[in-house]
């Protein structure tokens, strides 16, 4: 992925990322100490503001007010910048993201997978994507009506499962629990659990899942796609 710049206002801009799905907008980037990343990086190579504007389109003017902070490069400027810099443009904006304050996800805009065969369980609509670094994954489970025999699914972290709308049934282990509408559970998502879908109607269930990693015996909470157990969870 090439990390580029767009937008305006402040010296806070958006980010983008292009990858093979298309743009995905992230955290905001300070420009300020982006120009004077690029000014260090021309610095060091011994470079003039003129040397640079001669093996570019730039003019000094821009090149200067970019240094300084004063302008958002275009796509395109950001990349030929980092070319004539002999750098990626991942070295000019390392360490410079800004956490959002809020990520929203309006209704309906969350990205859905859908379940990929007529047994597959349920689709998985994502709620939490805007946010890149999450520490948990929430979304909203779409169970289709009957069951599938896929087998159970286990994480290691923790879950929280809110049913929506209708009625589930949740193997948890050796355990068997009816959720109807407006039911919650709280669970270790390391034991083997599965949900059942009720035969007459969908039901809709929101989850969300904190992954749990110990290194050096210290526990530290990363998130998961929980789209990745999809296809296991009935």
């Amino acid at each position: 992925m090439s990390p580029l710049l767009t937008g305006g206002g402040s010296h806070r801009r958006r980010f983008l990322y292009i990858g093979a799905n298309g743009v995905h907008m992230t955290n905001g980037v300070n420009t300020v100490e982006l120009g004077r990343k690029a000014k260090t990086l021309r610095q060091t190579r011994g470079m003039t503001l003129e040397d640079v504007v001669t093996r570019t389109e730039f003019t000094v003017s821009w090149l200067s007010k970019l240094e300084n902070g004063l302008l958002t490069p275009s796509l395109e400027g950001l990349v030929r910048l980092a070319e004539v810099l002999d750098c990626g443009v991942e070295d000019l904006v390392d360490g410079l993201l800004v956490r959002p304050k809020l990520a929203i996800t309006r209704n309906g805009n969350g990205r859905v997978d859908e379940a990929k065969t007529p047994r597959a369980s349920h689709d998985v609509e994502h709620l939490t994507e805007a946010w890149r670094g999450r520490s948990m994954e929430t979304t909203v489970l779409h169970l289709r009506k009957g069951r599938c025999d896929a087998p159970p699914t286990h994480e290691p972290g923790e879950r929280f499962l809110h049913v929506l709308d209708g009625q589930v049934r949740l193997v948890y282990g050796d355990q068997s629990e009816k959720l109807f509408e407006g039911d919650s559970v709280y669970l270790d998502a390391r034991v083997p659990h599965t949900l059942h879908g009720d035969a007459r109607r969908r039901a809709r269930v929101l989850s969300v899942l904190i992954r749990q990693n110990d290194t050096n015996g210290a526990s530290s909470r990363h998130a998961t796609a929980y789209s990745r157990s999809a296809s296991r969870f009935s």
